[in-house]
């Protein structure tokens, strides 16, 4: 009967102090965000040269209209999961889709995140940065176009909730390289490469955990 009231008095005591003992914060951050990135867009110029008295436009049976130029919006949704060497720097990876214009592309990259003054309060401001290659999605295009590069800074401020979550509100900007290859011929052994650089503030808001 002794044997059985110390045991039972030993777990009691156990018990009680894991409930008391601090919970071990986890290394991992993982964030999704949804946002919008917006962009000053220059119109179209075609490719034409003088020519004596004449203005000439070369390739002009293959060529689209011009597009006016404008202030573009399109959609971005943002993933990242990384793990937290300390509380200023998290390296993982980032991933998402975005949007530019009637194009979408998704974009793998390898980032990292931080805490800018290294300690957390109710408030606390972060920075990411990220660069990588993105895969080119549903577009008018079909497999014309190709993705390239990316690279993007940015910045952030996150409300924690005290539990390990927070709500997150960043901005940054975005440079993203791609490429559309336009067959001449029909069969590509002639073509026309068209080389685009998209440059876009963003806009997100998500959540932390």
């Amino acid at each position: 009967m002794k044997t059985f009231i110390s045991l039972l008095i030993c777990l009691l005591v156990r018990h009680t102090y894991a409930q008391t003992e601090p919970a071990k914060p986890n290394p991992w951050r993982v964030t999704v965000e949804m946002g919008v990135q917006t962009g000053r867009v220059q119109p179209d110029q075609r490719n034409a040269y003088p020519y004596y008295d004449y203005i000439y436009y070369p390739n002009n049976y293959n060529y689209y209209p011009a597009r006016t130029a404008g202030n573009r919006i399109g959609l971005t949704i943002h993933a990242f999961t990384g793990y937290s060497i300390r509380s200023w720097l998290i390296p993982g990876l980032a991933f998402g889709v975005d949007y530019y214009n009637n194009s979408a592309f998704i974009p793998v990259a390898a980032a990292v995140q931080g805490d800018i003054f290294g300690h957390k309060k109710r408030l606390t401001t972060f920075y990411s940065l990220e660069s990588g290659y993105a895969l080119s999605g549903p577009n008018p295009h079909g497999r014309e176009l190709k993705g390239g590069w990316l690279w993007s800074p940015g910045i952030g401020l996150r409300i924690n909730k005290g539990n390990g979550t927070g709500f997150l509100i960043s901005a940054g900007y975005k440079h993203q390289e791609a490429r559309q290859v336009a067959a001449v011929d029909g069969v590509q052994t002639l073509s026309q490469v068209e080389h685009r650089h998209y440059n876009r503030l963003y806009f997100r808001m998500g959540f932390s955990f």
